[in-house]
């Protein structure tokens, strides 16, 4: 119903009370009148915020360890640098995190998409930043949970790169790199779903505009060094480059937004252009990092 209308109709009967104190209709208006709280809602304390807090990182860390029965709490110390301790006050909902330590939580356990949601919840501001850091690629969507393990092992890793490609991939193909072993496993990523056959007998990615949390894209990269074809080092059909130095905040920005512009140009210069596009399969990673947290005057980066 209309509150307001119904305040309407509650004044007009209570002008009317000496006449219709008996009427079934003020009687179910004052009764509409009590079961409505009119007060301004009571904001939460801080200690009901931090509490929500802990909920989030607790069913974070959860989840993670039910996916991973082998690792342990002291397993996530060891991938997000957040100590034991810590993280115990955190599962027993009596911490109080700051925002630092949830990305370093969030984004080693690869929630992002998650991480994301946090920060909306609780720090708008932060969220706003990730949301225009990560306008590159806004038109790609998390993958499911169900099938984002099959891009980062190692069995699967290969089968999946090449049929993700434009051109696909095929049984020769699979069978020529990986044997049969290499063949039930693409039949099975057929059979989920994760790749499909075409009529032309071609295997190809059935998902679309598809995208990985930071931690699962580091794993990507990882494994795809091991496909660096030292032999042809030099040649045309390869590129590898290293630097380290030193830089401030601006300079760190700088790179981040270069990298940036440089994986548009890629996508749609290169990789998009319908000149460029052929059967040789080639992967491309870009990858920078600061190496530690530590700085000179004591505090964390």
């Amino acid at each position: 119903m209309d509150v307001l209308g119904n305040d309407l109709l509650l004044n007009r009967a209570i002008a009317q009370t000496n006449y219709v104190k008996d009427s079934s209709e003020f009687l179910f208006i004052m009764r509409f009148r009590v079961d409505i709280d009119f007060s301004p809602p009571t904001p939460e304390s801080d200690g009901d915020i931090q509490i929500k807090k802990c909920e989030w990182i607790r069913d974070c860390i959860e989840a993670f360890l039910s996916k991973n029965t082998r690792l342990s709490q002291q397993s996530i110390e060891d991938r997000t640098g957040v100590s034991v301790s810590t993280i115990r006050r955190f599962l027993s909902l009596k911490g109080n995190p700051n925002p630092e330590v949830v990305i370093k939580i969030f984004t080693a356990l690869g929630q992002d998409e998650q991480l994301y949601k946090y920060m909306l919840e609780f720090h708008p501001d932060i969220a706003t930043i990730m949301a225009e850091k990560s306008k590159h690629n806004s038109e790609y969507n998390y993958i499911e949970e169900s099938e984002r393990e099959y891009f980062i092992n190692e069995d699967y890793y290969l089968i999946t790169n090449l049929a993700y490609t434009e051109a696909g991939t095929s049984e020769a193909e699979i069978s020529y790199e990986l044997g049969r072993k290499g063949i039930e496993r693409l039949f099975e990523l057929t059979e989920k779903g994760i790749v499909q056959k075409t009529e032309d007998g071609k295997y190809v990615g059935k998902l679309k505009n598809y995208k990985l949390s930071l931690s699962d894209t580091k794993r990507r990269a990882e494994l795809s060094l091991r496909f660096y074809r030292m032999n042809e080092a030099g040649g045309i059909n390869n590129w590898i480059s290293f630097q380290t130095e030193s830089l401030n905040e601006e300079g760190l920005k700088a790179l981040k937004l270069m990298q940036q512009q440089h994986f548009n140009e890629r996508k749609n210069h290169i990789f998009n252009n319908p000149n460029y596009k052929g059967n040789i399969k080639i992967f491309n990673t870009s990858v920078s990092s600061t190496f530690l947290s530590f700085t000179s005057n004591g505090g964390l980066q």
